[in-house]
C-alpha cells in the first residue's frame, strides 16, 4: 500500500494536485493490496506531467487519456480531473465504493459514503438511482458485476429501482450496442462467472443479451430431475468458477468460462450426440458482437468439440500431438472443462478413472517438454532448424520440417530427453 502513497507523493512534487482514487481506493479500503495504482491529478496537460516527472508515457486511446508508468517498482495510470474539483470528479463515478480519493497528506474525499457501504458489503450508486440508470441502463449490469465479483448486496433502494425501471422501460435494455454489453459481461465472467449470471438471472437480464441461454430453461434436462438444461449450465459455472482461484492457466483463459456459458447453447438435451448439432455460427455471431478476439472465439468451439474425447482413454502419442497442434493451455483447459461437465451432469463416477489416467499422461508430456526449455535456456527445442541443417548436411526445405515435427513427438513421448538423444535421433532418421 506505501507503494501507492510513494507514486502520489512523486507526482504531487511535480507541482500539481494529485488523488489516489478508483478501484486502487477501494481495494485499499477492503485491506487488498492494489496492482496498479489510479490517480486523478488536477492538470490538462499529461504530457507535462511526464516531462517533470521524468518518466511515464501519454496514452492517448480510449475516451480519457491516460499518464502510464512506473515509480518504486509499481505502475500507476493517471487520468486529468473532470469537473473544477475532486468531488465533481468522484461524482463522475457510478458507485460509491469507487468514489473515494486519497490526498496527500492522508486524508479521505468520501462524498458518497463509499467506506461505509465497504464495510456493509454494499453495492450503491453515487447518486439518484433512476436518473442514473435511464442515463445508461448499462449501469444496472455494471452493478451486478460488482456485486458479484465482490461478494457484496446489492443497496435494497436500488434494486427496487432496478426491478421497476426493468419493469417499465425494458426496451432501453435493447438499445445498448453489444459491444457495450460484450465489455461488462467479459469483466464479469472472469472472476465469479457463476455469481454473476445468477445475479442477471435474478434480474431477468438475460434475454437482453443471451436469448438462447434463457430458453434452456425450457428444456428439461431428460433425467426426470425436474431440472433445466439452464440449471445445469449454472451448475457448470459454478464448478468453472471454484477452480479459478486454484489454476492460473485456467483463470487467466476466457474461453474456459465461455465454454461453460455457451456449452449448451443450440442443444435439446444432455445426449452427447445432441452437443454435434452445435450452432458454432451462434456462438462467432454473439462473440464476435461482444468485440471478442478471434483466437478465443476459435477456442471457445475447439473446447466444446473437444472435451469429449477425454471421456476416453488417451494416449500420450495423442496428448504430444494435441499439445503441438493446439498448444498446452488449450490441451490442459478442455480436460480441466471435460471434469467441470462430468460433475455437473452427475456422470463423474463413472470416469473419473478415465480422466484421472488421462490427467496423468497430459502431465508426463508436459513434463518433457517443460524439462527442453530448462536443459535450453528456455528453448522449445534442442536443436533448431539450421542446427539440424548443419547435422545432417541437409538444404532448406520441407524435410527439415518434417524432422523438427518428428522430432517434438520424439521428445513429448519420452524417446528423446536430451540434446545427444536428439542428435542421435535425428541421424537415425536420415
Amino acid at each position: 500500500m506505501s507503494n501507492c502513497m510513494d507514486i502520489l507523493e512523486k507526482i504531487e512534487s511535480t507541482g500539481v494536485r494529485a488523488w489516489l482514487v478508483g478501484d486502487t481506493v477501494r481495494m485499499m479500503q477492503m485491506g487488498v493490496q492494489p496492482d496498479i495504482a489510479t490517480l486523478t491529478i488536477d492538470s490538462d496537460d499529461l504530457y507535462q506531467v511526464a516531462l517533470a516527472l521524468g518518466t511515464g508515457a501519454v496514452d492517448a486511446r480510449g475516451a480519457y487519456p491516460a499518464l502510464r508508468g512506473e515509480i518504486s517498482g509499481m505502475q500507476f495510470r493517471a487520468f486529468s480531473m473532470r469537473g473544477d474539483s475532486i468531488e465533481d470528479d468522484l461524482a463522475c463515478r457510478d458507485l460509491s465504493i469507487e468514489a473515494i480519493a486519497i490526498r496527500g497528506d492522508g486524508g479521505i474525499v468520501d462524498p458518497f459514503g463509499g467506506r461505509f457501504d465497504i464495510r456493509n458489503k454494499v453495492i450503491r450508486l453515487t447518486g439518484d438511482d433512476v436518473n442514473l440508470i435511464k442515463q445508461d441502463p448499462l449501469r444496472i449490469l455494471r452493478m451486478l458485476r460488482f456485486a458479484a465479483e465482490l461478494e457484496m448486496d446489492i443497496f435494497w433502494k436500488s434494486e427496487t429501482d432496478v426491478r421497476k425501471f426493468l419493469e417499465s422501460h425494458a426496451e432501453r435494455m435493447n438499445d445498448i450496442p453489444p459491444e457495450r454489453w460484450g465489455r461488462e459481461i467479459m469483466k464479469g465472467l472472469r472472476r465469479r462467472p457463476w455469481r454473476f449470471i445468477e445475479l442477471c438471472d435474478s434480474f431477468r437480464i438475460i434475454p437482453f443479451f443471451l436469448r438462447e441461454l434463457d430458453d434452456l430453461k425450457n428444456i428439461p434436462d431428460g433425467k426426470n430431475t425436474g431440472k433445466s438444461l439452464f440449471d445445469h449450465v449454472l451448475t457448470t459455472l459454478e464448478l468453472i468458477e471454484s477452480r479459478l482461484d486454484t489454476n492460473k492457466i485456467i483463470a487467466e483463459n476466457d474461453a474456459f468460462v465461455l465454454a461453460g456459458l455457451f456449452g449448451r447453447i443450440g442443444t435439446h438435451s444432455l445426449d452427447e450426440k445432441e452437443r454435434s448439432k452445435l450452432n458454432d455460427r451462434l456462438i462467432t455471431d454473439y462473440l464476435t458482437r461482444w468485440n471478442v478476439p478471434s483466437e478465443t472465439i476459435s477456442d471457445v468451439i475447439a473446447i466444446i468439440k473437444y472435451y469429449k474425447s477425454f471421456y476416453e482413454p488417451t494416449s500420450e502419442e495423442k496428448f504430444c500431438a494435441d499439445v503441438l497442434e493446439f498448444n498446452r493451455e488449450a490441451v490442459e483447459v478442455a480436460l480441466n472443462f471435460a471434469r467441470c461437465i462430468a460433475k455437473a451432469e452427475g456422470f463423474f463416477d463413472e470416469y473419473s478413472d478415465v480422466l484421472d489416467d488421462n490427467r496423468w499422461n497430459l502431465d508426463q508430456v508436459l513434463r518433457r517438454f517443460n524439462a527442453v526449455s530448462l536443459q535450453t535456456e528456455g528453448a522449445s527445442r534442442y536443436l533448431t532448424g539450421r542446427e539440424v541443417m548443419n547435422l545432417l548436411n541437409m538444404k532448406p526445405g520441407r524435410r527439415v520440417g518434417e524432422l523438427l515435427d518428428g522430432l517434438d513427438m520424439a521428445v513429448g513421448t519420452g524417446k528423446v530427453s536430451s540434446r545427444k538423444a536428439a542428435e542421435e535421433w535425428l541421424r537415425a532418421q536420415k
